[in-house]
């Protein structure tokens, strides 16, 4: 390492998803290495994304390759995930709690796999004015979610869809999805993702809710 840092005077600009780091002189900023990219002293590698340099048989450390390291011994290569999700399903239920699924592989595994959420488009058993589609309405007032006889723990004032005058359903649009814990008569408590309607609009393409 030289007795004096002289670094360029703008940092590095890296490409997006690559770490600007430090030098193995701890002197500059530079682009962090890459999987199976070359690395030594002064190109290290991603240490971000759990990349180091193997140095395999370079007894003196000068040349490398960015591999990433395995806690129980041995150098493995990374598998980068590509995310793919699908869109959540229409509510199984047109009035009460129901549920609502999509295929993700958004896990640690990277495998795709059936994810699952609770969903209440609207309570049963309510008269809803007609031209409140668009315009969600609120609750009357603070209420606790129920599911399989338990209670949310916290109260909710969820928006819900209401209908449409033209023969079409009114459906949720804009959702999120929040985790909600349920407290049951016994104390046992559990948790469960929970839709919550944002938005919702008039279509004729509604599966199970045309028939509200």
């Amino acid at each position: 390492c030289p007795a004096v840092c002289l670094c360029p005077g703008t940092p590095p600009r890296c490409p997006p998803g690559v770490s600007s780091v430090p030098d193995g002189c701890g002197c500059c900023k530079v682009c962090a290495r890459q999987l199976n990219e070359d690395c030594g002293p002064g190109l290290p590698c991603d240490h971000h994304k759990g990349l180091e340099c193997n140095y395999g048989n370079d007894l003196q450390g000068a040349h490398g390759i960015c591999r990433a390291w395995r806690s129980a011994g041995g150098w493995s290569p990374v598998r980068r995930c590509v995310v793919q999700t699908t869109d959540w399903s229409p509510c199984s239920r047109t009035c009460g709690m129901g549920v609502s699924s999509r295929i993700t592989n958004d896990n640690a595994q990277c495998k795709l796999d059936r994810e699952a959420r609770l969903c209440s488009v609207r309570p049963c058993g309510q008269r809803l004015a007609p031209l409140q589609c668009t315009r969600t309405q609120k609750a009357p007032e603070p209420l606790r979610l129920s599911y399989a006889g338990c209670r949310s723990a916290r109260l909710f004032r969820p928006n819900q869809c209401g209908q449409c005058v033209d023969g079409r359903c009114c459906a949720p649009q804009r959702t999120r999805t929040l985790a909600v814990l349920f407290v049951c008569p016994d104390g046992e408590r559990f948790e469960r993702a929970v839709m919550m309607v944002q938005s919702c609009k008039c279509s004729f393409e509604c599966g199970p809710l045309n028939d509200v």
